[in-house]
């Protein structure tokens, strides 16, 4: 049996939301374990250093790459497709999007683990929030889909 389309957007809504979840439930495992003093090998500076650099330009980039790659699988989704094909692509696309931002919020979480430094977490703080901002909503699926008055309907039903 086919999805209906309010199951297909529940389905992505639940995972979708399953991946700013985790990223937060390790970063605040990390700010607590900072924040506790657990005792930790000294870091090297350099290598912090490094890391820093590093996680700086993962943010940018992850987010560039993940919105290219967001656009590509849109461009490739045909509007002459059931909604219900044009949802299961678009589930496709904003997972693709999803795992963009979630691979520096994540690499930044494991720095601040790695050195113990906080300022880490405030890159993967940003990440949530971009997560909470491109959530795919009623609209930003009609928007992105480009979707007709009765098409929005059946995904609003």
């Amino acid at each position: 049996m086919t999805p209906s389309a309010k199951q297909i957007v529940t389905t992505l809504n639940l995972v979708y939301f399953a991946l700013p979840v985790v990223m937060a439930g390790f970063a605040l495992f990390v700010y607590v374990r900072i924040y506790l003093g657990e005792a930790m090998p000294p870091v090297d500076a350099d290598f912090e250093s490094l890391l820093q650099i590093l996680v700086i330009a993962t943010v940018p980039a992850g987010l560039s790459i993940s919105y290219i790659a967001f656009k590509a699988v849109l461009k490739g989704i045909n509007p002459e497709l059931p909604l219900t094909s044009k949802l299961q692509r678009y589930q496709s696309a904003v997972l693709i999007r999803a795992a963009g931002f979630e691979m520096p919020g994540m690499f930044a979480a494991v720095a601040a683990f790695i050195t113990n430094n906080t300022a880490f977490l405030l890159f993967t703080a940003v990440i949530i929030v971009l997560f909470l901002l491109f959530r795919p909503t009623s609209s930003a699926i009609t928007n992105d889909l480009q979707l007709t008055a009765t098409e929005r309907s059946e995904l609003e039903a």
